[in-house]
C-alpha cells in the first residue's frame, strides 16, 4: 500500500520551466534550446577546450523523483539513485520518463513518492580534472556520498564517467558562480549539455 504520492507535476501549454542559473550560462554565451517545457543550455562558447580539463554543465532539467521507505530503489541505465539518508532516495531520470519511473517506484510498498524536480539544482563535472576540482569544492570523503559543497548541504554521485552535483535550489547561484571560480586555475569552464553529453555518452543528457 502507498502512503501517499503527489503526482508529478504537469506543466501547462505553453509553460516554460528554467534553470535557476539559465542567467549565468546566458552570461557566459550559451545557446539556450527547448528540452520538452526546459529551457537548457546545450553549448557554450569555449567548451570544448574547457572539456579537455573540466566542464561544468547544468542539468537541472533532468527530472528527481525522492522514495521515501521500502526497498533500495534499482539503478538502470536511464535512471541514478543517490541516497539522501536511511530510508530515502532520490531517482534521477528523463523528464519525460519521470511519471512511469514515480508509477513504478509507488507500486508495491509502502512508500512516499515525490516529484522533487523543482527543489534541487544538478551541476555536471565532466573532464580529466573533475574529481580535482570536486575535491576543491569541499571535503566530500567518498562518491556515492554527502556534504558541504561550496559551504552548502549537497550530494554527489558518479555517473557515465562524470560527477552529478546536487544542491537545493535556492543554493544553486552560489554554487554554480563557486564551480565556474575554481574552474579558472584548472582552466576549465562552462559546457553545455551537448557537449558533455557526447563526451561521457549518458542517455539522461541525450535529447528527448
Amino acid at each position: 500500500m502507498t502512503l501517499a504520492a503527489l503526482a508529478p507535476f504537469e506543466p501547462g501549454q505553453g509553460t516554460v520551466l528554467r534553470s535557476a542559473v539559465e542567467h549565468r550560462l546566458r552570461e557566459a554565451g550559451a545557446t539556450i534550446e527547448a528540452r520538452g517545457p526546459w529551457r537548457v543550455a546545450t553549448a557554450v562558447p569555449g567548451e570544448e577546450a574547457h572539456l579537455e580539463h573540466v566542464g561544468v554543465a547544468d542539468a537541472s532539467h533532468v527530472a528527481k523523483v525522492e522514495v521515501r521507505g521500502g526497498a533500495a530503489p534499482a539503478r538502470a541505465e536511464r535512471r541514478e539513485v543517490l541516497e539522501v539518508a536511511p530510508g530515502r532516495w532520490i531517482v534521477l531520470c528523463a523528464w519525460e520518463d519521470r511519471a512511469d519511473v514515480a508509477a513504478e517506484l509507488r507500486s508495491g510498498e509502502r512508500r512516499l513518492v515525490l516529484d522533487m524536480t523543482s527543489a534541487w539544482a544538478a551541476l555536471v563535472l565532466a573532464g580529466p580534472q573533475a574529481e580535482r576540482l570536486l575535491r576543491r569544492l569541499g571535503p566530500i570523503a567518498a562518491v556515492p556520498g554527502g556534504g558541504p559543497v561550496a559551504g552548502v548541504p549537497g550530494r554527489v554521485t558518479r555517473r557515465a564517467g562524470a560527477l552529478w552535483v546536487l544542491v537545493a535550489v535556492e543554493y544553486a547561484q552560489h554554487v554554480w558562480d563557486v564551480c565556474a571560480d575554481l574552474c579558472v586555475p584548472l582552466r576549465g569552464g562552462p559546457a553545455g549539455l551537448d557537449a558533455v553529453g557526447r563526451l561521457t555518452g549518458d542517455p539522461l543528457l541525450a535529447p528527448s
